[in-house]
């Protein structure tokens, strides 16, 4: 149960720009998370102002992309609690802007409507008698606030809690305590939801408690359980991803539809300069794209620059009007700023990108298996995401295909780019086993 709560800058009538999201949850070490948002749109300094918001501070901050990948991993199986409509679509309008389908239904404290509005503004006033309105203190004293007030409702619907779930408790104990995907099937053994944990039977016993908060799952048509187990909770997620997006379940919301990826082309500007073009696309066809969050394409771009002393500016790194920092902070001399001619920088980009385009990594990561025997792995080639497998450690490995024999092979998106994208986290130097 996580309590979401927004901090925008109003412009005009219909405009909002986040700057801050404030998120509570008694399951965080500490009990907010707090992502400070740059604004999407330019704002007058006189509002910044007006509203007491530090502009420097803000202008620096990161842009919400950056952070999205964090946020879906916290919202996961969580629910989501919000005071009002208005807020859950600021949060949704924000993941829809970089491509991400944010479909699920929150709680909502405060409907509209002239008692819930009513209620709403008198809470508002009262907590900015207290605290400034866009202050950091203020948001946390409103989570507070309306962490008080689910709690009271949820008090008033104690009786309902007495109804009995199926399956029966007991009937749980079956389940393994490790990590791994379950199904929940209907009487039709149609499956209505996909979810992932790292112990299956804790999850399961909570969802089918007395005292369960799930909300958007009609638990009266679970007649079956079919469960995966994977070993390990990075392919849990990738084998949940991958069954919500074939089976479409009707109780999931998230992960079901995928953004266009980003790709990288080759442009030219006015005056004749070779430049990167970055670009969503919007066409299908059989290449596999790595490329689903501009993060991502930001970094091999500034790896690709760095190789081939590129100009940081037509390498779509730097939107600046004069040279690019280069030559403005490392003084150098560069393309943008009449260091090389024009033709002499084109040879070296043609060059460069023909090589960046046929460079080839290979990463097999070695991971936990379902048992002490094996081991399991993920394979990653050229930054795209092609399977997982698992492999006796008794069997001996002397080449790729010892190991990709095993491999089952899975299909490439945002969701799963997301999910390996931790991988560089958690796992350590000794368990990439080839790059």
């Amino acid at each position: 149960m996580i309590f979401i709560y927004i901090q925008y800058i109003p412009l005009g009538a219909k405009t909002k720009n986040p700057f801050r999201l404030v998120l509570y949850s008694k399951d965080f070490d500490q009990d907010y998370r707090v992502f400070t948002i740059r604004p999407e749109q330019p704002i007058p300094k006189k509002i910044y102002t007006l509203y007491d918001l530090n502009r420097l501070e803000l202008l620096a901050s990161e842009p919400f992309c950056n952070s999205a990948d964090e946020l879906i991993d916290l919202f996961r199986d969580q629910e989501l609690i919000f005071s009002e409509r208005l807020q859950f679509d600021l949060l949704k309008s924000q993941f829809r802007n970089i491509g991400y389908n944010f479909n699920l239904k929150p709680i909502i404290l405060w409907p509209s409507g002239k008692e819930g509005n009513r209620n709403l503004e008198q809470i508002k006033e009262l907590v900015s008698e207290r605290q400034p309105l866009n202050s950091l203190e203020y948001a946390e004293v409103f989570l507070d606030v309306m962490n008080n007030f689910k709690n009271q409702k949820s008090q008033q619907l104690e009786d309902y809690r007495n109804t009995d779930l199926k399956p029966q408790s007991h009937e749980l104990s079956k389940y393994n305590k490790t990590p791994g995907v379950y199904f929940f099937l209907n009487e039709h053994d149609e499956v209505i939801y996909v979810g992932k944990a790292k112990n299956i039977r804790k999850r399961l016993q909570s969802h089918f408690s007395n005292t369960s908060t799930q909300s958007n799952i009609d638990y009266s048509q679970v007649e079956n359980i079919d469960v995966i187990y994977t070993g390990n909770d990075i392919i849990a997620q990738l084998v949940e991803t991958a069954n919500i997006k074939s089976l479409k379940p009707s109780y999931n919301s998230q992960q079901i539809l995928n953004p266009d990826p980003y790709i990288i082309t080759s442009a030219t500007t006015a005056k004749g300069i070779s430049k990167i073009k970055i670009t969503r696309k919007e066409f299908e066809d059989s290449l596999p794209e790595k490329y689903f969050n501009r993060k991502s394409v930001v970094e091999s771009l500034a790896d690709f620059c760095q190789e081939y002393n590129l100009c940081r500016k037509h390498s779509g790194l730097e939107n600046v009007k004069g040279p690019c920092s280069n030559f403005t902070k490392k003084f150098k001399g560069c393309v943008c700023s009449g260091g090389e001619s024009i033709e002499e920088y084109n040879k070296r980009f043609e060059i460069a990108f023909a090589q960046f385009r046929r460079k080839k990594t290979r990463k097999i990561y070695k991971l936990k298996g379902r048992n002490k025997s094996e081991d399991a792995f993920v394979y990653e080639l050229n930054g795209i995401y092609e399977g997982y497998g698992y492999i006796e450690k008794s069997v001996p490995i002397s080449s790729y295909n010892d190991i990709l024999g095993h491999l089952i092979k899975q299909n490439n998106n945002y969701d799963t780019t997301r999910i390996i994208s931790s991988l560089g986290i958690i796992v350590s130097k000794q368990d990439i086993l080839y790059i």
